[in-house]
């Protein structure tokens, strides 16, 4: 085993990891065949909860700029979302997205040329779905330096045990706007009108300050624990999100045997009908409304539900995921 691959892990305070994607890959990783050291990356700490600008946002670039240089690694480099040290050929850098696409989706930034293929140009890229591989290709990264590697189903930290489920759909998303929470509004309104017995959630702050009568559960925010139980109970999850590079969330749904109706878009849309979920096009409400009743007949749930585990388990099992981390350190060890 001599082979060192240095993977650096965003973490919080007491050393908790700091993103759930990060989580999962850590569990994916070859370390039966590399000597695979972990690196906290503290400055994570200083990460905003929503992913654009705000006054802090200078502050926290140079201290992530400060800590990336000052620390010393031998051999090669896996990071996640940024890293500021050229590494060159020697870094693994891993995202859920382009710079271009986040600089559009997340910033509202039309982003032209940018200078961050001037500082990975070099790298492995590693990324979840051929949505994020094109846009990364549109930058200028080459072909053969952009991999896509699924991140895992691990049953252990995605399932929940011992819940029953209700005649519920949930949604869940604290931005109100990328997340779709304006659609899922109108959506839970004309199930209601449909059947006033069906249990709709809402979890993630409403832009005003009543909340609909229609909703009869409402949490501006929860812990991931708790929120997962709510989603596990739920027989249907929405998700009709209008930018969304990935979504953790709609995986935990579907190992939970939640059914999940998405919007088609980027790689959210990518991931749900990859795994035998259901996706409607943003605008239109009735999709999003007959699937969702469809779904809370129990036997259409339960075979959806059924369909979407088996992709899961078909195409982000833990030991075909581990395989094609293993071909990348392969690669770049090699170089």
């Amino acid at each position: 085993m001599g082979r060192v691959i240095n993977v650096i892990v965003p973490v919080g305070v007491g050393g908790v990891v700091r993103r759930s994607g990060v989580m999962l890959r850590l569990f994916s990783l070859p370390y039966d065949a590399f000597d695979i050291r972990l690196t906290g990356d503290a400055s994570a700490m200083l990460e905003s909860r929503g992913m654009g600008l705000d006054a802090l946002a200078p502050f926290r670039l140079l201290v992530k700029v400060i800590h990336d240089n000052v620390k010393t690694l031998n051999g090669p480099v896996h990071a996640f979302f940024w890293y500021f040290k050229p590494r060159g050929m020697g870094l693994i850098l891993e995202t859920d997205q382009s710079p271009s696409q986040y600089f559009t989706n997340y910033l509202n930034i039309n982003p032209g040329l940018t200078l961050v293929k001037s500082l990975y140009g070099k790298s492995t890229i590693v990324t979840w779905s051929i949505w994020a591989r094109q846009g990364l290709l549109m930058d200028g990264f080459r072909d053969e330096d952009v991999k896509v590697v699924p991140l895992p189903y691990v049953p252990a930290v995605m399932r929940i045990s011992g819940v029953n489920k209700d005649k519920a759909v949930i949604f869940a998303g604290y931005d109100y706007a990328r997340k779709g929470g304006d659609v899922a509004i109108k959506v839970f309104k004309v199930i209601k009108s449909y059947d006033p017995s069906i249990k709709v959630i809402y979890v993630g702050k409403l832009p005003f300050p009543k909340v609909p009568g229609y909703i009869d559960v409402y949490h501006p925010h929860l812990p991931r624990g708790a929120l997962l139980r709510l989603i596990a109970k739920s027989m249907v999850m929405i998700a009709p999100s209008r930018h969304e590079a990935f979504s953790i969330t709609a995986m935990e749904a579907m190992a939970n045997e939640t059914v999940v109706v998405s919007s088609d878009r980027e790689g959210i849309g990518e991931l749900v009908k990859l795994n035998g979920g259901i996706t409607c096009d943003l605008n239109d409400i009735q999709c999003f409304v007959e699937n969702t009743l469809r779904n809370l007949n129990r036997r259409s749930h339960d075979s959806t539900a059924a369909r979407q585990l088996e992709g899961l388990r078909l195409n982000h099992g833990i030991n075909l995921v581990s395989r094609a981390m293993k071909s990348v350190y392969e690669e770049v060890t090699k170089r």
